[in-house]
């Protein structure tokens, strides 16, 4: 009988330690971060209004594009007019309204402003991805009226696009 009392302790001794000592389990989490691309400009005016007699310049308009990028490839800012600055019949010839750029690292290309969309900026390597603040790029104007222009009012729209395409 004491034998069988042992036995029976050490069974339950066992028992008891299996129960205290389970397996490991393991499970796993799969973690994925998806960065959403940055692709931005922005202007700092939408609007340059001149009021200039016949044979006046001016040069102090200008127009600040704030590129930012996380996309780590090359790009460039270009522009481009829609038509000479017009009113009616009458124009003011394209020689008379420039652009110098300045800023970056890159070079630019300034002079008179396209009719069809050119690479008025392209960045330096370093500048490929252009996070927190951004890029401050500025195209500074000149608007120089002919001697001989007709009164009124001329307009045409100047286009900055961002793009990857040189």
């Amino acid at each position: 009988m004491k034998r069988l009392i042992l036995i029976c302790a050490g069974v339950m001794m066992l028992g008891g330690m299996a129960m205290a000592q389970p397996a490991d389990v393991t499970a796993d989490v799969s973690v994925t971060a998806v960065v959403n691309g940055v692709w931005r400009l922005t202007l700092s005016t939408l609007a340059i209004n001149y009021a200039l007699d016949p044979g006046a310049t001016d040069a102090t308009q200008s127009v600040v594009a704030n590129v930012r990028t996380n996309q780590n490839v090359a790009w460039y800012l270009k522009l481009h007019k829609d038509q000479d600055l017009t009113m009616g019949a009458e124009t003011i010839p394209s020689v008379n309204f420039t652009y110098a750029g300045s800023g970056g690292a890159g070079p630019w290309v300034s002079g008179e402003f396209p009719l069809a969309a050119a690479v008025g900026y392209t960045a330096a390597l370093a500048e490929y991805k252009v996070t927190g603040l951004g890029l401050d790029l500025t195209t500074a104007y000149s608007l120089t009226i002919p001697g001989d222009q007709t009164a009124g009012t001329y307009t045409n729209t100047i286009t900055y696009t961002l793009t990857v395409t040189p």
